[in-house]
């Protein structure tokens, strides 16, 4: 799937051998490679009689059997007042027990063979992910089943979850980076599921009744997704599925699987949270784009050289390396699953910098919409994205997994085999063009989490009004 992977090993054996004969080995500037290749293999999709899609792809190399399942779901549909309740659910499905082992027996008996399971809830869905040997697959599938269709939530294992879910949002709270993007969302997405963030309150609020209610209207056979890699094949799977799952009964979607559209965008403003700091984290943030909007491919570009480019890109280049101003600094355009993603630019500064550091942000922002891009740095930007999407599939599963999320949100059919072709297309003016029409500094929320020098000067000096509000 990867030859460019084969050809830097016989590289490395080229120079270790010329190394190891008393020869001086070639310069690397001299060395020339061939072309990363990605020949996507074919997954084998089917749907069982109970409506559980699967995505297979056989891989006999080692005797295992590694599956990742999704449910649509997710914090999208997490209730008012309620914030946290997918989330809470993922971590009690795991931890609560279920059939009829306690939490303690579900644990043991994945120990027993060597099984690994975990359980997350992200925005869009719930992820499940097991891995196991292909000769325990069999037992390894009948706990997974339990997990799935009679879990237990009990108590004591809903009051563990609950009890790490509001330890996490507490150190939270001392990571400024964290309390700057959390904040930035909840304003970007006001009045929308999208920006009511899980908090101590709305977790504690949580019943074991309502993750009941999760589970019935959210785990059911026709909402299931499975990715299922190694070393089994499609009859084997389908003889093992069925009679765990063919009677179980799917029912209709509940209103809530409806999601939304978003309220108009909020006026941009300057937040800041005092903090008695050495030094000021600086977010700004606009929404940005779904994976369906048309910019997609010469956003990526644009992006990678403003920001995602690491050390490449300007905002480093220029903030960091020529200036010394901040360690990190960087930008990201999130593409939205179903709706608008968010677009991030974010440094960390001296308190006496934090006016110079986003005037330069600003900066570098608006030349990248006044100016086509360099040669070079179109060709590297561009280089860099077609080579990371190749390594991104170094192993079977991943592959099928990525294929699978690709079908569960909608993705075009095409989308992997013309990703590289996609990037490749963009040239200079498509990057001027998105950057004016997706980039917009003037319309950016700030947030400042720290204690930035003279903070009543910040609103004449950053064009905008200025908010202080409490610290979480």
């Amino acid at each position: 799937m990867m030859t460019g992977l084969r050809m830097l090993f016989v590289a490395g054996l080229v120079l270790l051998c010329g190394c190891v004969a008393g020869h001086a080995p070639p310069h690397p500037n001299t060395l020339e490679f061939a072309e990363l290749g990605f020949d996507l293999p074919k997954i084998d999709r089917f749907r069982l009689d109970s409506g559980v899609r699967v995505f297979l792809q056989e891989d006999q190399e080692l005797p295992l059997v590694t599956i990742t399942i999704m449910f649509e779901g997710g914090s999208i549909c997490d209730p008012q007042g309620k914030s946290g309740l997918a989330s809470l659910h993922a971590s009690a499905l795991r931890g609560g027990g279920a059939g009829d082992r306690r939490a303690l027996d579900v644990d043991q008996a994945l120990e027993g063979i060597a099984a690994d399971l975990s359980i997350t809830a992200d925005t869009y869905g719930t992820l499940l992910r097991f891995s196991v040997q292909s000769s325990d697959l069999a037992e390894g599938m009948g706990i997974i089943a339990d997990v799935l269709r009679h879990p237990r939530f009990d108590a004591d294992g809903v009051a563990l979850a609950r009890e790490r879910f509001l330890e996490n949002l507490r150190r939270e709270h001392d990571q400024p980076a964290l309390v700057a993007r959390k904040a930035l969302i909840s304003t970007l997405y006001q009045g929308h599921v999208l920006g009511e963030l899980p908090s101590s309150k709305s977790v504690s609020a949580i019943r074991r009744e309502d993750l009941l209610a999760y589970h019935q209207n959210v785990f059911m056979p026709g909402n299931m997704w499975m990715a299922v890699s190694g070393d089994i094949d499609r009859t084997s799977l389908s003889a093992l599925l069925s009679p765990l799952l063919e009677d179980w009964r799917n029912h209709a979607k509940p209103p809530f699987f409806a999601v939304e559209p978003l309220p108009a965008a909020p006026s941009p403003c300057v937040m800041l949270v005092p903090k008695d700091l050495p030094q000021t984290t600086v977010v700004l943030g606009q929404r940005g784009i779904d994976k369906s909007d048309p910019d997609l491919y010469a956003l990526r570009v644009a992006d990678f050289i403003l920001g995602s480019g690491n050390f490449n890109s300007r905002l480093m280049q220029e903030i960091r390396t020529r200036r010394g101003l901040a360690y990190s600094v960087y930008s990201q355009f999130q593409v939205g699953r179903r709706l608008p993603g968010l677009f991030v630019a974010g440094a960390e500064t001296r308190n006496a910098s934090v006016a110079e550091v986003v005037r330069l942000m600003r900066r570098e922002m608006e030349s990248l919409r006044k100016e086509r891009v360099s040669a070079d740095e179109l060709a590297l930007a561009k280089e860099s994205l077609i080579n990371s999407f190749v390594f991104g599939f170094a192993d079977s599963h991943e592959v099928v997994s990525q294929s699978m999320r690709l079908a569960f949100y909608g993705y075009p059919e095409d989308y992997l085999v013309r990703y590289r072709d996609r990037i490749a297309a963009v040239d200079a003016d498509a990057v001027l063009e998105v950057a004016q029409r997706r980039l917009l500094p003037g319309q950016q929320t700030l947030f400042l989490v720290g204690n930035p020098d003279r903070p009543d000067l910040l609103s004449d000096q950053l064009g905008m009004p200025l908010k202080t509000i409490s610290p979480p």
